[in-house]
């Protein structure tokens, strides 16, 4: 009840105000919602400064035309006593506005460019310590033995082979355990660090964890690798777009400057800061 005997009472102080200034136009199309003094505050003014305005409720919707009222009538109060002939004041709009005329014009240039697939994959081989994996990562497999003579066969059938992929099922296999992209050892007993073990061979058989196993690497992909740019693709465009955009804005400025005449008063500085 609070809530909108509160909201009732700004409504009608609104509507006094509004009712009092004859000089306000009341249309169906951008209504003034309030108004203080002569300052109006449109429907389209609401909007776009909250364009959540239609999710809010009736709370919020208040709190915000509360806040409007107590800033506006602040601000013609300041006016009133002559805050803004202020020297100090004065300079920081003017710093203000001059930054945000920048930052506008700058980003209107920024928001039309575009950069295509060609210059993005320029951007990848020209950067492709930025695209490092990180980790390395083994896959192999683990191979278990029922028994020693069971692995001395196998072993001896296939020391000299080079595995460029995982091994195939065998007879003499108790069972195999796949590791896959492992950036950690799968056995620190067989396998004590994927950065050092030797790729592609087959590896001794040794008792571990009351076991009798072999290991295999069959790759690599080392943390120095570069990732591959489908992976990165998304990293690329963001990257290739900020450099394209530095770029751009620098040949641009460049072309403003001589556009210009420019002098620069350089003994303005004393000769110990030169």
């Amino acid at each position: 009840m609070k809530l909108f005997r509160r909201f009732f009472c700004v409504l009608g102080l609104v509507s006094l105000a509004l009712l009092a200034a004859c000089d306000v136009p009341f249309t169906k199309e951008d209504p003034v919602v309030v108004s203080v003094g002569d300052a109006k505050l449109r429907e389209s003014d609401i909007r776009r400064v909250a364009p959540e305005w239609d999710s809010w409720g009736d709370r919020e919707k208040l709190t915000f035309l509360e806040h409007w009222i107590d800033e506006e009538t602040i601000y013609q109060e300041a006016v009133a006593n002559g805050v803004l002939k202020d020297e100090t004041l004065q300079a920081q709009i003017q710093r203000t506005e001059r930054k945000m005329t920048v930052d506008h014009f700058l980003q209107s240039f920024a928001d039309t460019m575009m950069v295509g697939d060609a210059e993005k994959l320029d951007y990848y081989q020209a950067h492709q310590e930025l695209f490092l994996r990180g980790q390395t990562m083994v896959t192999g497999a683990l191979l278990y033995f029922k028994d020693w003579q069971s692995a001395d066969l196998y072993y001896k059938g296939h020391k000299k082979l080079v595995y460029d992929s995982l091994p195939a099922e065998h007879y003499l296999v108790k069972r195999m355990e796949v590791f896959d992209s492992a950036t950690v050892t799968p056995d620190s007993c067989m396998i004590p660090s994927i950065k050092d073990v030797e790729l592609g061979k087959l590896s001794v058989m040794k008792v571990c964890g009351g076991a009798l196993k072999m290991a295999v690497v069959v790759s690599r992909l080392d943390s120095a690798d570069v990732l591959p740019y489908a992976e990165v693709a998304e990293d690329v465009a963001e990257r290739a777009w900020v450099e394209h955009q530095k770029a751009v804005l620098s040949n641009l400025k460049k072309e403003w400057k001589k556009a210009r005449p420019i002098f620069s008063q350089m003994n303005v500085f004393s000769e110990k800061d030169k």
